[in-house]
């Protein structure tokens, strides 16, 4: 387990935030791909980059009222931690989309080019979850069991790296999203 690439000052650089970023810039990127292999405007980048956006911001206010009565709001606000999936998913998602219905973009068809983008980039973001220790599973006694003692929550029993399962699932997802848009 690896939380921590490097610090600058008091200011850790982790490997989950990296892995985030990683993810997001190769998401963008293939979705950069997908709009000009469909002859869709690339001004839909901007609806991919809002969507980002909106996903963090989201993820961290869900987290946040999830957790209220914990610590005081501004604490948990301005904490280095905490980010709720679902969250992430409405923001992300509902700001993507906001932004392309004030483009006057095609809805669906600019959604079904992001898709590939959105499971390759999520798959990536699951190995910083792996990383830091954060979203494993249930006690395991199999030989790929791993402990997180510095995990979040903290565990030195051996349990499932569901992060790395949704990861492999995730880029099957993407690989086959891409294979049948190539069929079709």
């Amino acid at each position: 387990m690896y939380p921590t690439f490097f610090r600058i000052g008091n200011f850790d650089v982790t490997t989950f935030g990296v892995m985030v970023a990683i993810g997001a810039l190769v998401g963008l990127w293939m979705f950069g791909r997908e709009l000009a292999r469909r002859g869709l405007p690339a001004a839909a980048s901007d609806a991919a980059m809002a969507g980002v956006f909106g996903g963090l911001i989201g993820a961290k206010l869900l987290w946040v009222v999830e957790h209220l009565g914990d610590e005081p709001f501004q604490d948990l606000l301005f904490s280095r931690g905490g980010m709720s999936w679902f969250g992430g998913l409405v923001g992300g998602v509902g700001t993507a989309v906001l932004v392309m219905k004030w483009q006057r973009l095609p809805l669906l068809p600019t959604l079904a080019a992001a898709t590939p983008a959105l499971a390759i980039g999520h798959a990536i973001g699951r190995i910083g979850c792996f990383l830091v220790g954060d979203d494993y599973g249930r006690p395991s006694d199999l030989p790929w069991a791993v402990a997180f003692p510095r995990g979040l929550p903290p565990t030195t029993v051996r349990v499932h790296p569901t992060q790395l399962y949704e990861m492999a699932a995730l880029f099957v997802v993407g690989w086959l999203l891409i294979r049948w848009r190539r069929q079709g």
